[in-house]
């Protein structure tokens, strides 16, 4: 599946503002940030699908922004995200990202460590250029506190998940919670950051950042099913590889919630176990098919589409507007990758 035309239309300009941030050619440190924004033999980025720049230009501009002055600030986004990627894979022991090796695989970890701290500096030093395209200064400085809030809160989630791991009693409201802030944080970021590079008021501000907020417990639930269900041709993973990783993600936590009998005690033993063989995988994958898993997965992150669309029917944005945004949301809900 192929991402929408609405995430296509400011790809050029983000690669070209990506490329201006990036440090001289000649250094190390480049070549591995080139790596991980996935720089092709053309010169471009491919930068993977680009949601939250996008997101957030689109936003400015369906607020009748200027995009030019927000492109710094949604570039900015995307290098925090990858920043989060990079650690990401170090934390969870991830060795394949977008097809391609993770980076610290390919570099080492302590490179990895800190070409992530650098895309972290260089998106606060991208994030001021757009003082230069004549944004003003309060804007500027209120975009430095939305984006630095959005960076900690996502740490936070981030180090949530890495305590699930550790246990077997995590609840649905507790797994809500946490891809709130490690999923949904930077992407309500995104769409609040747009609203703000556009002179939008603060209760504008808000239900941009609440359809953001929803938009990425849809997009974290509909991972966690690919990382158990997804194509290996798509995703660069194996059918069941979060269930390998003993990755505690939605349909598990499910799961645990609802099995009882053999099955339950299945599901805590192999969650107990150092290390999970191909049998346990494929136990598991029974029981989440037997117990309708996906099938509750994939209902739940329609419940928050349903309710990002909701949020966003509340702004001032134009028909033609929000038809894009739910032509996103409808690719976030149904992608393979």
């Amino acid at each position: 599946m192929t991402g929408p035309d609405v995430l296509l239309r400011y790809r050029d300009a983000i690669a070209l503002e990506v490329s201006r941030s990036l440090p001289p050619s000649d250094s190390h440190l480049d070549e591995m940030l080139r790596f991980q924004l996935g720089w092709t033999d053309e010169g471009m980025p491919s930068l993977a699908k680009c949601l939250r720049p996008s997101l957030c230009l689109m936003a400015c501009e369906a607020l009748g922004g200027d995009v030019d002055q927000a492109l710094p600030i949604a570039v900015a986004v995307e290098l925090v995200h990858n920043f989060s990627l990079i650690h990401d894979d170090i934390e969870d022991g991830d060795i394949v990202r977008h097809h391609r090796p993770a980076l610290w695989h390919a570099f080492g970890r302590a490179p990895a460590v800190y070409a992530g701290i650098a895309l972290w500096a260089l998106a606060y030093q991208t994030l001021d250029r757009s003082a230069e395209r004549g944004l003003p200064a309060e804007r500027v400085l209120e975009a430095r506190r939305v984006l630095n809030s959005a960076c900690l809160e996502m740490i936070e989630g981030q180090h949530q998940d890495l305590t699930f791991e550790l246990r077997s009693d995590v609840t649905l409201p507790e797994y809500v919670e946490m891809i709130g802030r490690k999923s949904g944080a930077l992407l309500a970021a995104s769409l609040e950051l747009g609203a703000l590079a556009a002179g939008a008021d603060d209760d504008e501000r808000a239900r941009f950042a609440l359809f953001g907020r929803q938009l990425g417990l849809a997009f974290q639930i509909r991972d966690d099913v690919l990382g158990i269900w997804g194509e290996g041709s798509a995703t660069g993973k194996p059918v069941g590889a979060d269930i390998a990783r003993k990755k505690k993600s939605l349909p598990v936590v499910h799961a645990l919630q609802q099995t009882v009998g053999p099955d339950r005690e299945t599901l805590q033993a192999v969650y107990s176990k150092a290390a999970v063989d191909d049998g346990d995988v494929a136990a598991v994958l029974d029981i989440l098919q037997r117990w309708n898993c996906r099938y509750f997965a994939q209902g739940l992150a329609e419940d928050y589409r349903a309710q990002a669309m909701d949020a966003l029917s509340k702004t001032r944005i134009a028909p033609e507007a929000r038809r894009s945004f739910d032509e996103l949301m409808s690719f976030v809900l149904e992608r393979d990758y």
